[in-house]
């Protein structure tokens, strides 16, 4: 069995992502952040706790990664978001998992956002800031809101560079094709949380399934579900500037840069596993019983996931 293990400490202090140096294994080497590889496939330690990956011989799941890029002045997102969060992921439950994208003009806090509605929204309404660096990148990249605008998706970034923005009335249909392939490889997490320290500690083991010659990155984000703050809401809905909408799954930034990291490259054969471990930063302002962290595989030509696995941090 071919081993390679990647170190990379992601840090968010409020908004900011610091990245610090990669240490290559096989090597049993103590870090200034903490964390120490104690086997290269299943084991390592992070501020002195051990994370270690028992045994795990259950069929592997295809899971299928679901992005709705969004914004709080987009008064159509909320009819594409109840759709995705409270009609298709029931269906799939945790083999469906969701990362609502806060980006382009309808994302911009208030005052001051070209979307902004002036004097028809109360005082202080939008004054939330749910974009990050991350997010925006993924925007960018993609030409999500400068091209196509909101509400509107990816679905495991299938059929990039040509059409791998997918309409909302698209969903449903691309997720249940993709949720019936054959994995190719299994993510599991495990996850620790100081709440006095705010400091997060993530093991993320990769298992590869079949034999690759193409090269995958490994990304690792942090979501925050069921934040309540403004929304505008376009009718039917009675309110068009509700203060009470529920945010589900809002990316909070990236824990590994804004692309991740390689993790397989070449000729990767069937049974590699690969280990990785972060430390991060949480803002104080975010409910720790809310956030996950979010783990997912792709191939660095395609953008295409071939896998993904979220895991709440407390």
């Amino acid at each position: 069995m071919k081993i390679k293990i990647n170190y990379l400490v992601g840090v968010l202090f409020i908004v900011t992502f610091y990245s610090c140096d990669k240490i290559d294994a096989p090597y049993r080497e103590e870090s200034s952040k903490g964390i120490v590889y104690i086997n290269q496939e299943d084991s390592l330690t992070w501020n002195g706790d051990t994370l270690a990956f028992a045994a795990d011989n259950s069929t592997a799941v295809k899971k299928v990664l679901a992005e709705d890029y969004t914004g709080h002045l987009c008064g159509n997102c909320p009819y594409a978001g109840v759709m995705l969060n409270d009609t298709i992921k029931p269906l799939y439950n945790e083999k469906l998992v969701v990362i609502s994208v806060h980006a382009g003009m309808f994302a911009s806090p208030c005052p001051g956002g070209l979307a902004c509605p002036g004097g028809a929204a109360p005082p202080g309404a939008f004054a939330t800031d749910f974009s990050n660096v991350t997010g925006n990148d993924w925007d960018h990249f993609f030409a999500i809101s400068s091209s196509f605008g909101n509400p509107n998706g990816m679905i495991d970034r299938k059929d990039y560079p040509v059409s791998n923005v997918k309409s909302t009335e698209t969903w449903a249909t691309n997720i249940q094709s993709e949720a019936a392939l054959t994995p190719e490889c299994r993510i599991r997490m495990i996850t620790r949380f100081n709440p006095v320290t705010h400091e997060l500690g993530a093991a993320v083991q990769t298992k590869f399934i079949s034999s690759q010659t193409d090269t995958f990155k490994l990304q690792v984000v942090l979501t925050e579900d069921s934040i309540v703050d403004w929304q505008e809401w376009y009718a039917p809905n009675p309110i068009q500037y509700d203060p009470n909408y529920v945010h589900r799954y809002v990316l909070r930034g990236g824990i590994n840069g804004s692309f991740g990291q390689i993790i397989a490259t070449g000729n990767t054969i069937s049974g590699d596993i690969k280990l990785n471990g972060f430390s991060y930063t949480l803002n104080p302002a975010w409910n720790a019983n809310h956030c996950k962290v979010v783990a997912f595989i792709y191939n660095a030509t395609n953008k295409r996931v071939i896998q993904v696995e979220e895991k709440s941090i407390e």
